[in-house]
């Protein structure tokens, strides 16, 4: 077949919301931190392009479909990023509300609710990562048994699929906890394969994957944790539910291709951090609520999955704001990471942008990417001098507090509460 004649198609940035996709902005010189990730960008492309390819056949599975196509927006073009005009509108007497320092609406620990229904979760993950390679199963199964942390988004994947599961159903159950396993094993691939680009030295308190093997081992386990995953998402023969998985995974490749080509327009404003933080993070958390409510038997357009789907998706801005918040003032042995990460990365987050708001010096630093001698120290002390700490904390309690005020419109449960209860953790966590 004759291709010499075709025009090269430029490809498209995801669009903003109310516009059409953007091309990407003209290629300008590299700066010392991209060319210093140029050893590890050959492995960057493939891993990126493996989960694109991998989400694409997923949702053109879909399309094939004769069922009416579902609308695969992604949340963060639907959903508000910030306060609006009524934030400060009166608050109903019986509105559950989250404060950083307030009490928690429980006394009951969230995780310890489905902490039982998780114990065939662990033991699954083992059998489901073993391969005929030895190395390969020890750094795939390295955060499932070594570094799990407190599973965060099993949990609420747990959570929500029993508020939102209108009577017991065991069969049922039982495949919204493979949908946590799935949710789990993107996550982790996502984490190994994110060191890989960073070139980060230590995950979860402990060395990186790609420190403890090799560069090809770590891009090996995380994408055999990926093909799993995505085994395990087509037989939940669930449509929707692989569709919306699959966009989730798209948005994680997205989400890295924003953070590279960042315009400097971009690296100062809010709203794009916060587009990105969402593609990077939240969408997971948001897709993986969403499809929780999908496999409890309600309809994508459903007004208890778009309950789901906005519970999630502001909690997962919310953890992202407070985790970038804690990379300025918590310490490395707290955090697993060391801090300031995400400005060695060249990256500007909530903190420094209200910084920058107030210290109008800051805008060059982060236009720049933190690239000089002494700018992350600038940075760091114009975040802390100001009031862009407290700010970043209002912004994330605004998300918390959005979605306890979706996920109220549920039934009253006890997971329901514990719902609640983790918006209350992620907005008072100190790691």
């Amino acid at each position: 077949q004759n291709t010499a004649a075709r025009p090269r198609r430029t490809p498209l940035l995801p669009a903003r919301a109310g516009e059409p996709p953007r091309p990407p902005p003209p290629r300008a010189a590299p700066h010392a931190t991209t060319m210093h990730h140029a050893h590890t960008a050959g492995l960057g492309v493939a891993l990126l392009v493996g989960m694109a390819v991998t989400a694409t056949a997923f949702r053109t599975g879909g399309a094939r479909s004769s069922r009416m196509a579902v609308d695969l927006t992604p949340a963060v073009e639907r959903l508000p990023r910030i306060p609006g005009a009524a934030a400060g509108a009166l608050l109903d007497d019986d509105r559950v509300l989250v404060r950083r320092g307030g009490a928690a609406p429980t006394s009951e620990d969230p995780f310890k609710l489905v902490k039982e229904d998780l114990v065939p979760f662990s033991d699954n993950m083992k059998e489901l990562v073993e391969t005929d390679n030895p190395v390969l199963t020890q750094a795939a199964k390295l955060f499932f048994e070594q570094r799990h942390g407190k599973r965060f988004r099993p949990t609420l994947v747990a959570l929500m699929s029993k508020a939102t599961l209108p009577e017991v159903d065991e069969v049922t159950y039982a495949k919204q906890g493979q949908l946590g396993q799935i949710t789990e094993m993107i996550h982790v691939a996502s984490l190994i394969h994110d060191d890989v680009l960073d070139e980060a030295d230590t995950r979860r308190g402990g060395l990186a994957v790609h420190k403890l093997y090799s560069n090809k081992v770590a891009v090996l386990a995380g994408d055999f944790l990926l093909a799993r995953a995505s085994v395990l998402l087509a037989r939940l023969n669930h449509l929707d539910v692989v569709e919306l998985m699959a966009s989730a995974l798209d948005s994680l490749v997205q989400g890295e291709l924003l953070q590279v080509r960042s315009t400097e327009a971009d690296l100062v404003d809010l709203q794009a951090y916060l587009r990105k933080s969402y593609y990077k993070t939240a969408s997971l958390v948001c897709n993986s609520c969403k499809s929780a409510a999908l496999l409890a038997g309600y309809g994508f357009d459903d007004p208890v999955a778009s309950i789901a789907e906005q519970y999630g998706y502001h909690l997962g801005l919310a953890y992202q704001v407070v985790d970038d918040i804690l990379d300025l003032t918590g310490v490395q042995h707290v955090l697993g990471k060391p801090a300031l990460a995400d400005m060695s990365l060249g990256l500007a987050t909530a903190p420094i942008l209200y910084a920058m708001e107030r210290e109008p010096k800051l805008k060059p630093i982060i236009q720049r990417r933190f690239k000089k001698e002494g700018d992350k120290e600038v940075a760091y002390e114009a975040a802390m001098s100001t009031d862009a700490i407290e700010r970043s904390y209002e912004l994330a309690e605004w998300h918390a507090q959005q979605a306890v005020d979706a996920v109220m419109k549920l039934p009253p449960s006890p997971h329901r509460t514990a719902l609640v209860a983790i918006a209350h953790i992620v907005l008072n966590r100190d790691k």
